[in-house]
């Protein structure tokens, strides 16, 4: 998985080319300068919005003619429009739906890239609408009519099954057709084990707000009580156990936090008070953070099958556990500070940044490590247990300065000054950060380095003025997004890292845009002679 942090207050690079002049000149050669061909190919027309794509990258979804709804009260980025499909790899682009939502609720594509869910004929007022599915290798096919007014949908990971709600109460099946018997009524959300073989529901606080589960498999199914007054759960994906956090009465103000086995329900409670809980991915350790505040707490690490619990820290806001579970990480003395620091003027200290003493254990049972003090944040790799994190730097400049940790590594290695955000590809191989920025970082120089580095190795740049960027799988290219000095609108390019080839894909696009998982880039223009959705294959 990609993951991406942003900075802020990342300091302008002096450059010659700063003056008004300069400026002046930029802006009149960006208007006056050539179009370079367009490589992608319109594949439906019109003004579109909420691009989304299948994982596998065949598919891409789009709401066209969008408007928001004329009701008072609205989410202000709410809009109903038609949804629509259309094949990456060629084919028409086939209507699915009116009034559907950009909103939770409104579509989505089901894991296995299989199913488009989605609701038409929103209603925002009631947050409900009519259930479909559209099977992705028949876009031109009928599309499966499931239930009317649905507030809830989620597919099994392995999209074979579904379930939804209507009108409160919970229904479960084979996706397309089902059928869907009931399961339950006063039901707010649920959620599939990983093996789908169980299905958990939470009811709605007016009927105690109590988490079920159902075994699809047994026989007849029937719910069966885990816990009342639940207010968040977690469905550990190796299927050991379900997290959940839950209030011991109705008035209370703490949460406690409970751990029951998936295959006995039996349960132990860990703590009378977590705010917040984190859970390493094979299951096996647990933190949580007690309420000691609006953003800090006490922090407690513990086994999930059983042990005494031990503090790590006082005033913990944030924590997370590497991918592979050797190293845990958290902020610790968590306070706000003037962006500008101390020098900082009158203005500036209205603003503000969060940070903490950032601090390392290695699992299992090691002390506490300083890692850094006054860090904005920091990042695990996807893969193993590579960190990078910033490190706010007060004097004799104020400054934030990224570091890396490798596996194995005590200590981290300073990478760079002033950078404004920084991204591993998901091979783990390798971290991505923007830095020496321009325009308020607008562009930036995008540029890495091995997550295993040499000793003297230094970040290679690759590409000047970059606004964003989206990499590939296998870490080998990126997508890359440049900024029009003029409007809000973007160049797009796709970079080799490894022969150093970039070609401009189009201009004055938006972004984001979409690298597909089949090697494409799917993206939309508003440019009033060509709008629509566009796809770009063989790059």
């Amino acid at each position: 998985m990609v993951a991406l942090v942003a900075l802020a207050g990342c300091k302008e690079k002096k450059n010659a080319n700063g003056d008004a002049k300069s400026v002046i000149a930029r802006v009149k050669q960006e208007k006056n300068a050539a179009r370079a061909p367009v490589l992608g190919t319109r594949v439906l027309e019109g003004e579109a919005q909420d691009l989304r794509a299948s994982p596998d990258g065949t598919v891409v979804t789009v709401l066209l003619e969008a408007q928001k709804p004329n009701i008072q009260g609205v989410p202000p980025p709410m809009r109903l429009g038609q949804l629509w499909a259309v094949s990456t790899k060629g084919g028409p682009a086939q209507k699915l739906g009116n009034g559907v939502t950009n909103m939770p609720g409104g579509w989505m594509i089901s894991p296995d890239s299989r199913w488009i869910l989605f609701s038409a004929g929103w209603d925002p007022r009631k947050q409900e609408g009519e259930l479909y599915a559209q099977d992705t290798l028949k876009l031109d096919g009928e599309r499966q009519r499931i239930a009317p007014a649905v507030t809830y949908f989620v597919p099994s990971d392995d999209g074979s099954m579904l379930a939804y709600v209507q009108d409160g109460v919970l229904h479960a099946g084979k996706l397309p057709a089902g059928p869907f018997p009931q399961l339950a009524g006063d039901v707010s959300t649920a959620e599939f084990s990983a093996d789908g073989r169980y299905l958990y529901f939470r009811r709605k606080f007016a009927a105690a707000g109590g988490l079920y589960q159902v075994d699809l498999k047994a026989a007849r199914p029937e719910p069966v009580r885990i816990l009342d007054q639940v207010t968040e759960y977690t469905v550990l994906r190796t299927g050991k156990y379900v997290v959940v956090n839950a209030r011991a009465t109705p008035a209370d103000a703490t949460l406690e936090l409970h751990v029951f086995d998936v295959a006995t329900l039996k349960g132990r409670k860990l703590s009378d008070d977590a705010q917040r809980y984190r859970i390493s991915r094979d299951g096996e350790f647990i933190a949580w953070r007690t309420n000691g505040g609006p953003d800090d707490g006490v922090l407690y690490l513990a086994k999930t099958a059983g042990g005494e619990p031990r503090e790590l820290g006082k005033k913990v806001n944030d924590f997370d556990f590497s991918a592979d579970g050797k190293r845990f990480v958290f902020r610790d003395n968590y306070r706000e500070l003037a962006l500008g620091g101390r020098d900082a003027s009158r203005e500036d200290t209205k603003l503000v940044e969060r940070v903490g003493d950032l601090m390392l254990v290695q699992m299992p049972d090691a002390a506490p490590v300083l890692l850094a003090r006054q860090s904005p944040n920091f990042l695990f790799a996807p893969t193993g247990s590579t960190l990078a994190y910033t490190a706010r730097i007060d004097r004799p400049e104020v400054t934030r300065r990224l570091y890396l940790l490798p596996e194995g590594a005590e200590k981290g290695i300073a990478l760079k000054d002033w950078l404004y955000e920084y991204q591993f590809a998901s091979t783990g191989d390798a971290l991505y950060f923007r830095s020496e920025c321009l325009r308020e970082g607008r562009a930036c120089d995008l540029n890495s380095i091995s997550t295993t580095p040499g000793p003297d190795e230094k970040p290679k740049k690759h590409v000047e003025s970059t606004f964003s960027f989206r990499l590939a799988a296998d870490g080998k290219r990126a997508l890359v997004a440049i900024a029009h000095l003029t409007d809000l609108t973007y160049d797009i390019a796709i970079r080799n890292f490894e022969t150093g080839e970039q070609k401009i894909i189009d201009q004055y696009v938006q972004w984001p845009a979409i690298l597909l998982a089949t090697g494409g880039v799917a993206y939309l223009v508003d440019e009033k002679n060509r709008p629509g959705v566009y796809v770009a294959n063989s790059l």
